[in-house]
């Protein structure tokens, strides 16, 4: 029965994101000179690397955050081709896990799967509540992030981030925000006339989580260096 509250709605928000052709977003070369392939790693960085979809609270020992979320995301590039278009967006789906730890720690995972692509990332995340909120004042945690895709020819891409965040319930309803950095390695492995890129981008996130009893639902912003992420996520949190 949880399972279908979770997957049934997020499963109708992914299949309105949008029709894809098959392969179209595979990275199967890089044809680009350094100057651009710079500019192109700093779009794969902001498709790949991790989404803050969910407050900063902690969960509690007992706690638990799981949902589904689909996501579109900003690119100054076509994939398969690296040829530049800046209205062009590509379209993830990403299963979303969160468990709360005892001591004001949360530990998380992150699979996303890049529609009409080969190509996937998994994500991990370590959280602490600096200070867990209460009826008067907001929560404050730090976050420490890492990424590793898999399913792409031409690139091998790896990410860090750290991130701080402040959110605060109100009833069923509670915002939050937070700022951070993302440093990604882009290395185009078939290409021997380019070098590895490692950009560090400032990353900020907001959203807000609506709990309607019988589950929850999320709608967030990323942005990570000039290009922006909408996100909307169903799941259950607890």
């Amino acid at each position: 029965m949880l399972t279908r509250k979770i997957i049934f709605p997020a499963l109708m928000l992914s299949l309105g994101s949008g029709q894809v052709v098959a392969g179209d977003n595979d990275i199967n070369g890089v044809n680009l000179n350094q100057s651009d392939f710079a500019d192109f790693a700093d779009s794969v960085t902001n498709i790949f690397a991790y989404k803050t979809l969910l407050p900063g609270e902690p969960l509690g020992a007992l706690g638990f955050d799981i949902g589904i979320s689909a996501t579109s995301s900003e690119s100054q590039f076509k994939l398969n081709n690296q040829q530049r278009d800046t209205n062009h967006r590509v379209n993830l789906v990403t299963i979303n896990a969160q468990k709360g730890l005892p001591g004001g720690f949360d530990i998380g995972i992150q699979y996303s799967k890049l529609m009409d692509s080969d190509a996937s990332s998994l994500s991990g995340e370590l959280r602490y509540a600096i200070l867990e909120g209460g009826v008067l004042h907001p929560s404050l945690s730090v976050g420490g992030q890492y990424t590793q895709t898999s399913g792409i020819d031409a690139l091998d891409y790896q990410s860090f981030g750290v991130d701080f965040g402040v959110s605060k319930g109100f009833a069923n309803v509670t915002p939050y925000a937070n700022i951070g950095m993302v440093a990604s390695s882009v290395d185009p492995i078939l290409n021997t006339t380019l070098k590895e890129e490692n950009p560090t981008l400032l990353k900020v996130s907001a959203g807000l989580n609506i709990n309607l009893f019988a589950f929850d639902i999320l709608v967030g912003y990323n942005q990570i260096g000039d290009n922006n992420n909408y996100s909307i996520k169903a799941g259950y949190r607890f």
